[in-house]
């Protein structure tokens, strides 16, 4: 593993460098810059992945007044066999007018699979594959300075569900039952002090989403979703930061099981293979300290709890699963604070490795 850890560096940091310097070099402040680059990656759901990064950050307005905005598209293979084509979006408009987010995507993605609930069993796991489209946009209005209310649609197919049940047969139904197009109409409102919305030191991140996916809409599904997050930071000195967030996704209705809540990932509750436990409702609770040794080099942190349940009313703290950990971090690109992320995290009986670009939250 640190031999692993050190060729990713050696890949990864020498080609991000040398982009970086024209978007650090003297002079006016260039209007758009675009790094085409190698993208690498490693998490517990694809392993190592290797592809194509096209990353552009640029402002719309004047940097007094309007935060960057930047799109990013990705094409990758892992060894996992899955592939990723995948471009998001984050604009401000001028004098952050308009906040418009989103992304367009495909994946051919093979997992595991561990059945539904709380307390699945690691060796009844199964393996399933599916191919996946997915679009989705907000496009939220500056109600007043750092609020933005306003709708937003997503669109996904999932299709070519391929499983062949070893231990959970009693699943298969479930499974195949979903497949098929989610289409969904909702409204979200976003409350974002953050100084910088790729790696805060300071401020305050709000969101409540609504989701409403029915037949009017051209869904397969008939499913209501709910999400909470919110995120604080506070920075003490120059290199000291603490980092705090809430994620809850409450679900209403015929969920199919992609759609579920799911546990784990890189972005919470690290350590646990992300859909390790799903279920209709989640929360999840985690706080991170991140130090800056130097102006290129820090470190971090974390400790998460979490966990899934089929109703609200279910929700135990005391049965609540963990997770702590801790990470480097490597500054690629200095103006726009842009670190590589390499994590371990520790759960109950789990634990993953995660090399990625930017922070968790």
């Amino acid at each position: 593993m640190v031999k692993l850890i050190w060729l990713l560096l050696f890949i990864l940091v020498f080609p991000w460098k040398v982009g970086a310097q024209s978007a650090d070099s003297t002079g006016p402040e260039k209007a758009l810059r675009i790094v085409p680059l190698p993208a690498l990656f490693y998490t517990p759901e694809t392993r190592l992945g290797f592809g194509g990064l096209v990353s552009g950050v640029f402002n719309l307005g004047e940097p007094g007044s309007t935060r960057n905005s930047n799109v990013e598209v990705l094409v990758a293979y892992t060894l996992n066999k899955q592939t990723i084509i995948r471009t998001k979006n984050n604009l401000f408009t001028r004098n952050e007018k308009y906040f418009l987010s989103g992304e367009l995507s495909y994946y051919n993605f093979p997992i595991l699979y561990y059945g539904i609930g709380n307390d699945t069993k690691k060796e009844f796991e199964e393996e399933l594959s599916y191919q996946i489209f997915i679009f989705q946009q907000r496009v939220l209005k500056q109600v007043k300075k750092s609020f933005f209310a306003g709708p937003q649609y997503r669109y996904i197919h999932l299709y070519n569900l391929d499983y062949e049940p070893e231990y959970l047969i009693a699943d298969e139904t479930l499974l195949q039952n979903g497949t098929g197009i989610n289409s969904g109409l909702g409204f979200a409102c976003i409350y974002d002090t953050r100084d910088n919305i790729l790696n805060a030191t300071h401020g305050i991140f709000a969101q409540f989403s609504t989701f409403f996916h029915g037949k009017v809409l051209g869904s397969d599904f008939v499913f209501n979703r709910y999400t909470v997050d919110v995120r604080k930071f506070w920075q003490f000195s120059d290199r000291d930061v603490i980092a705090v967030q809430y994620f809850g996704e409450f679900n209403t209705g015929g969920v199919p099981f992609r759609e579920m809540a799911q546990l784990g990932g890189e972005m919470i509750m690290r350590g646990y293979y992300n859909g390790r436990y799903r279920d209709q409702q989640q929360m999840a609770f985690q706080g991170e300290y991140r130090k800056q040794f130097l102006p290129w080099f820090g470190i971090v942190a974390f400790g998460a709890i979490g966990d899934v349940v089929d109703q609200f009313t279910a929700f135990d703290l005391g049965d609540f699963k963990y997770t702590v950990g801790g990470g480097l971090r490597v500054m690629v690109n200095k103006s726009d604070r842009l670190n590589i992320r390499i994590d371990y995290g520790i759960g109950s009986e789990t634990s993953g490795f995660y090399f990625a670009i930017a922070e968790a939250f």
